[in-house]
Order: C-alpha cells, then structure tokens, then sequence
C-alpha cells in the first residue's frame, strides 16, 4: 500500500513546483461537502471522473482533501445532515474515499474552509491540476447526476477507464476472505436497494422488491448449490430472514464494514443489484454485473440510450437493466453468468502513468 504523506509535504511539494524545483506532477482534488453531496454512488464517480482528468494531465499523484465546515456541514438538499450528525454519515463514506485511483494523500480538513482555500490557491499558483476547477470551487457549483461526459470521452480516446480500487489496505483481507470461508464457490454479491428501511428514505420508488429478491435466494440454493450469495449494505437494507438462508453471507452480521464490502465486490465472481451505491463501485471495475432498473432520465447523462445492455466502457459481461428486475430473470442472468465460469484474477488495464493503477 501506498504511504500517505501529510499536508505539509503535500504543501511543500507544491512550493517547490512554484519555485521550480520539481514539475507540476500532483494533482489536488476537493470534496466540499458544503455544496457537494454524502452519496456513496456520487462519491465513487467523482473519483473515476478525477482519475481521468489527472491521467490526460499527465499526472501519477492524487492528493485528495475533503473539506468540512462544521458550523454548515451539508448542501441545502441535504438538511438532515447536521452538526450533531454529520461525523456518523462521513465515517460511513470515508472508507469509499481510499478507492481513489492513484491516490498519494488523504487529508480531511475541518475548519471552515480557511485551510482548503489556502491549499486551493497554493495549488492555483503553482500550477497544480485541479478537480473541480477553481472557477467551480469559488462558485461552489457542481451539477448533478453526476454524468459519464468526461468518463466516456477518455474512454474513447485511450480504451480503458481508470478503475476503482478496493479501499487501500483491504484487497489482501478480501481475497482471503474469499479463498478461506468460500473457497470453491461462484461468489456472487447482491444489493437490492432498500432506502425505504433507512432512517433518511428517498426516492422510494426505486428500492427493489425484497419479495422477488428471496424467492430468487431460494431458488439458486436449490438449481445451483456451487453459488454463495453475500449480502452487501447496512442492517436496515435486508430483513432478519434472510440470515437463515444458507447460500447467504450478511458481511456486516460478521461485524465488517463498508471498506470490507467494497473490496468483496471486487473479488467476487457477479455482482447482482439494482441501481445504488453498490452498483456505482461495481460499474467502475472490472466484477461482472447485472444493474437493475436504471432510471430512464440517466441515459443522456450516462451517454448511452435507454435499452442499451452496456456502458460504453463496459464489457460483455456488465449489463445494463433499464426495469424492474424479477426472481425469473435474476435466476436466468446467474445461469448465464455461471456460464463463464469463477474470475481467475483481477483485470487492471496498462495506464500511460507508470504505477498509476498499483493496487498495492
């Protein structure tokens, strides 16, 4: 794993680029939660879309602060994040932050922003790249969804995409995980969303049908005893059932957590889910995948048309599923899957950056 340095050598990096004792190298990207929003999903694309950026800078280093006013920790569109509350929604997405392709630093600046701006202006005068712009961080605009525009074009012109990691320091857990308790097995993660369970619901019409989830659960068990499902979200995203199905693992009933879950996903052989977080980690990997009831207003923003079966970076077996998913359907896609047997390895394409794409 990568040593990650402290903001005083990531400031005195950039006054040596200012005086011109090393090129403009690094490159500084700002998580304002102040404007920007606590999603799992849009956190990992913001993540992927500064990795390209940073690669066509032609740039190996990625110093990654996340900024945070505690007298004004959230966006507006995010009122329940609350200076009693805001510690617990950032520790439950910190662990997506060390999925950063490239990642040299991390460093989480809670002061009001009086320190972010000075790093923002030291890495202004020093030429250092920056995501997002200048411009966008004295404006504090940023535009969601999070679209593909920037994904899809670096994919066009060098045919791959900078891929998410597991969270820093977790693969090694995740393969031995996998190799020590479920050896031998088709390894297939799930996440069925469920925001109607969480204490902040949203957009509920999207959430999965759990119904049509088990019956499925029940029906691999008995057509396909090779496959073991794990269960993948938070304790109020499934029902206490379901730790009574054999072909099951519940991860997060083990006493793991997000950065486990993620680095499971990696290395597991499927992923099955509908359009969520979970979903976002496993679109940015190489895990086969088959994503659920894609909202049909995303196609514009993801650059494709509604219907189409692949992202435009994606391969033969991610597939898109722009309705809602059925226990049948889910059953003939793990049939299918199962076709193209466990994943020997990991599949990280060749980068211009040497090392940029080092896991470890």
């Amino acid at each position: 794993m990568q040593k990650l340095f402290s903001l005083n050598k990531v400031l005195s990096d950039y006054r040596n680029v200012q005086k011109g004792v090393v090129p403009p190298d690094h490159f500084l990207a700002i998580i304002d939660f102040g404007y920007q929003h606590y999603a799992l999903g849009d956190l990992l694309t913001k993540e992927v879309n500064f990795a390209c950026q940073a690669i066509e800078a032609g740039v190996d280093n990625i110093d990654l602060v996340v900024s945070i006013d505690p007298a004004r920790p959230s966006a507006p569109a995010q009122g329940f994040v609350t200076p009693e509350n805001y510690q617990t929604h950032l520790l439950n997405l910190a662990p997506a932050l060390l999925c950063t392709p490239m990642l040299r630093s991390f460093r989480l600046l809670r002061d009001g922003g009086m320190t972010t701006s000075f790093l923002r202006e030291a890495a202004r005068k020093s030429g250092i790249t920056m995501w997002p712009s200048y411009e966008d961080q004295i404006q504090r605009r940023i535009t969601y969804p999070l679209g593909h525009d920037a994904i899809n074009a670096f994919h066009a012109r060098h045919g791959y995409i900078p891929m998410l990691q597991p969270p820093r320091g977790y693969l090694a857990w995740a393969e031995d995980y996998r190799d020590r308790f479920h050896d031998g097995k088709f390894l297939v993660a799930i996440n069925p969303r469920q925001s109607r369970l969480t204490p902040n619901p949203a957009v509920i019409y999207r959430d999965a049908d759990l119904d049509d989830w088990y019956e499925f659960l029940k029906m691999a068990g008995d057509e396909f005893p090779d496959v073991q499902f794990l269960q993948l979200g938070g304790f109020d995203e499934w029902r206490r059932e379901l730790i009574d199905f054999p072909n099951v693992t519940i991860p997060r009933a083990e006493g793991v957590g997000l950065a486990h879950e993620l680095a499971l996903l990696t290395v597991s052989d499927l992923f099955l889910g509908t359009s969520s977080g979970f979903a976002t980690m496993a679109t940015f990997t190489d895990t086969p995948y088959l994503i659920c009831d894609i909202e049909h207003f995303f196609a514009p923003f993801a650059g494709v048309e509604v219907g189409a079966q692949h992202y435009p970076f994606a391969n033969e077996n991610q597939i898109l599923l722009w309705g809602k998913e059925s226990a049948d359907l889910l059953l003939a896609h793990l049939e299918r899957s199962r076709g193209f047997g466990r994943r020997t390895e990991r599949v990280i394409p060749a980068s211009p950056i040497p090392n940029a794409m080092s896991l470890r």
